[in-house]
């Protein structure tokens, strides 16, 4: 008995049709046919009852099918873990940029050392491209500014405070540190409400605790296009202050702020709907070291 034929078995029994499970195989009908006859006289047993047009299983064909589909189920998984263990077992890492540039290297270095088997993949996304991401599988742990979902669990790495990002021929660029009302009516790129609410709100809130007006002169849809726009010109921008925002050009300063909104913090993030496996369990301590030793450094 081989496993093609148990294929071939399988697919016709879910057709209910020779024909139909021959096309579905990509195989002509008699060849089909052969392959089924050989495995019902190897078995001893008559698998199917043919009609004119359809067939139906028999009691014998009936067993067959539950314990083929479990042998097929076994062998997929076996082929499935045998290519992840060449390949390297995967993690997949989603985080925002700004919030981790500083440490998230070292644990990644630290990890591997340790781990030398587990293939590590990035994803720089948006906070809601994360928390979906999460959700749907796709993601084993993301790192960001937590949300209040119930259905994932937080461990806190680290804060930040914030800074301003102002274009070289702005009127604040001659200034060393900028006072929050120095900021009222003054254009602002903002990154994307929908893609970074988290952000936003913090933004946004600083401005109406204050009584500021936020002149929105742009929106941003990452930390690449926010950088962009204010190098236009376009407007200042609030950033974290472990940001490298306008490190690698001359028409963007970088300016203290006074009176600054609450603090940044920053978490792993896992599904709370599944078991956390040790692997995630032993980067989200690697992260939490290095994060812990980046603010003591």
């Amino acid at each position: 008995m081989e496993l093609r034929q148990l294929q071939l078995f399988l697919a016709a029994a879910d057709e209910g049709s020779i024909t139909a499970a021959a096309k579905k195989m990509h195989l002509t009908q008699p060849a089909l046919s052969r392959q089924i006859k050989s495995l019902e006289e190897e078995l001893g047993v008559d698998l199917f009852t043919r009609g004119a047009h359809s067939v139906t299983l028999t009691p014998a064909g009936g067993i067959l099918r539950a314990e083929a589909a479990k042998v097929l189920r076994f062998c997929e998984a076996m082929i499935e873990k045998v290519r992840t263990e060449a390949a390297g077992e995967p993690l997949r890492v989603a985080y925002a940029p700004t919030l981790t540039r500083d440490y998230l290297s070292i644990a990644i270095e630290r990890f591997t050392q340790f781990h030398p088997k587990i293939r590590i993949s990035l994803f720089d996304t948006s906070s809601v491209e994360m928390q979906d991401g999460l959700a749907a599988g796709n993601f084993d742990v993301i790192l960001g500014v937590p949300c209040g979902l119930e259905s994932i669990r937080w461990t806190h790495l680290r804060e930040y405070g914030w800074r301003l990002l102002v274009p070289a021929g702005h009127e604040l660029a001659g200034r060393e540190e900028i006072r929050a009302q120095d900021l009222d009516g003054v254009r602002l790129v903002i990154l994307g409400r929908e893609a970074y609410p988290d952000y936003w709100q913090s933004v946004t809130q600083f401005f109406k605790a204050r009584g500021l007006q936020a002149k929105i002169g742009g929106e941003a849809d990452g930390a690449s296009s926010l950088e962009a726009a204010v190098e236009a010109g376009m407007g200042v921008a609030i950033i974290g202050e472990n940001s490298s925002y306008g490190t690698h050009s001359s028409r963007i300063l970088v300016k203290k702020l006074s009176d600054v909104p609450e603090r940044i913090a920053v978490a792993a993030g896992v599904s709370g709907n599944r078991d956390t496996s040790p692997k995630v369990l032993a980067f989200i301590e690697e992260l939490r070291r290095a994060a812990m030793e980046g603010i003591t450094a």
